[in-house]
């Protein structure tokens, strides 16, 4: 079983006006998620807790390291949009990113889980010992070709 998100969130930033940022969470050598609940965030309540189990709903990121995450057969988005809290999700206009707001704690658990299957089913980790804390929104480069891909020829 995986564990909580909520274990592996680390503060980036606070400010009382900017709100409370968490570093996301690199899973394998493609997908980035990002869990966010602050004063400035979609989340339930709008405030900057202290205790990040108090929060009921999150605003939740899902990216991809080198490409848009919704390019058709490219793009990783292609993996989890059928599953029903992919439906709060949407790419802001100029950005690479699907974001959702409001999303439960429940549901923000199962995307955990299912960026987490995702990346060891394509041999991209072997476990959750793997994931790689980041700073919000950095630029990233791949680790690695995916041998599966165009990595080999």
């Amino acid at each position: 079983m995986a564990k909580d998100f909520r274990e592996l969130l680390v503060e980036s930033s606070r400010h009382e006006v900017f709100g409370r940022f968490f570093k996301e969470l690199q899973i394998g050598f493609k997908a980035i998620v990002s869990f966010q609940a602050s004063n400035t965030h979609s989340s339930k309540p709008e405030e900057t807790l202290d205790d990040v189990y108090e929060y009921e709903q999150w605003e939740v990121g899902l990216r991809q390291i080198d490409k848009p995450i919704d390019i058709p057969q490219i793009g990783i988005w292609g993996e989890f949009k059928n599953n029903a809290w992919a439906k709060k999700f949407d790419r802001p206009e100029f950005q690479r990113s699907m974001v959702g707001e409001f999303v439960t704690t429940e549901e923000a658990q199962q995307i955990y889980e299912a960026v987490l299957d995702y990346a060891m089913r394509s041999n991209h980790i072997e476990s959750e010992d793997e994931i790689i804390v980041l700073e919000p929104d950095a630029e990233l480069h791949k680790l690695r070709a995916c041998s599966g891909c165009s990595g080999e020829k």
